[in-house]
């Protein structure tokens, strides 16, 4: 059984069971691991997840907390358990579309599972809670957008060729800094890479969100690399297939995944919840690179006027030719970082 097939069945039979009157109905979660109930909170029938640790496991680690979709809170619990605890997730609002608090939950029962220890689950559970509040803060509940959806599938694109170009796994998950908003959305020391997408039939003009996207000052190099792709429904390859094809490629360095999975998680990917896009694919036109340096269009942080800030602005890539590189020389510059 997963853990959000537990945590279901748990709020399923909660829910049938609790009584009208105000109270937080609950039973133990039947997963592996440390002490976690789930139930619901009436009035409201909202559901909620509960952690039990011994008191003192929470000397240095203030819990209380909301955000968007849930909140945090901690409660001694009765003189027949003396020094244990709950610390309580419980969401705030009506289940969306993409039940998200389900994920949050199982994500949290999976990773407090493997735990050995209390003072450890409490480290993680907050470790794990930071993540989450750091996507809830910076995501639309709805998910992807198409823009951000492409441009997602665009950089698991050029990890692919990574992985097929021989960079080595555990440094290309930690070099895609781009979902925990980096300038650039690849760091390889000081190598930068900077991704851009286009569907459309515009292909020589691209976004530049901000003005340090361009910007190499404290870099040994820095690339731009766009990728052209037809997208269409039932169609080429989808952005869940090229996932599953990095998760078994990185699948024998587990601290890879982890990292990966955490900066998919970031970027807005979550699973199970379905995309309206989920049955769209990518069929590539055409790649090509760009080495950005001195005499390449850009604005510069450093050049602008005062008073001047979040700027963005269109790139005229036809203007760039003189700069263009070939693959393999980007492939080698991040090989020698």
């Amino acid at each position: 059984m997963t853990a959000s097939d537990a945590l279901r069945q748990t709020w399923t039979a909660t829910s049938a069971e609790a009584a009208p009157r105000a109270g937080y109905y609950h039973r133990r979660v039947p997963f592996p691991g440390h002490a976690v109930y789930a139930g619901v909170v009436r009035p409201g029938g909202f559901r909620r997840l509960s952690i039990e640790v011994e008191k003192s496991a929470l000397t240095r680690t203030n819990f209380e907390d909301q955000t968007r979709g849930y909140l945090v809170t901690v409660e001694d619990r009765d003189h027949e358990h003396s020094g244990r605890t709950f610390i309580h997730l419980q969401e705030t609002g009506p289940a969306p579309a993409r039940d998200l608090f389900v994920i949050l939950c199982a994500d949290i029962l999976d990773h407090i599972s493997k735990c050995g220890s209390e003072p450890e689950a409490v480290g993680v559970l907050d470790d794990r809670l930071q993540h989450w509040k750091r996507f809830f803060q910076s995501r639309s509940p709805e998910g992807l957008s198409r823009e951000e959806y492409i441009g997602l599938y665009a950089e698991l694109d050029f990890f692919d060729a990574c992985l097929a170009g021989g960079i080595n796994s555990q440094a290309l998950a930690n070099g895609w800094q781009g979902p925990i908003g980096a300038n650039q959305d690849f760091l390889f020391g000081g190598v930068a890479v900077e991704i851009k997408a286009c569907t459309g039939n515009q292909t020589d003009s691209v976004s530049i969100s901000n003005v340090r996207q361009l910007d190499d000052t404290g870099l040994d190099q820095l690339f731009l690399c766009q990728a052209a792709y037809d997208f269409r429904q039932d169609s080429g390859r989808t952005l869940r297939m090229v996932v599953e094809r990095l998760r078994q490629l990185l699948a024998s360095s587990p601290s890879a995944v982890a990292i990966f999975e955490e900066r998919l998680l970031a970027a807005g990917y979550v699973e199970p919840s379905a995309s309206p896009f989920d049955s769209y694919g990518f069929t590539p036109r055409f790649r090509r690179s760009f080495h950005v340096a001195n005499g390449f269009p850009r604005l510069l942080e450093a050049s602008l006027p005062h008073g001047i800030s979040d700027v963005c602005y269109t790139l005229n890539l036809a203007g760039c030719g003189s700069f263009e590189v070939t693959a393999e020389i980007v492939t080698v510059a991040i090989n020698h970082f």
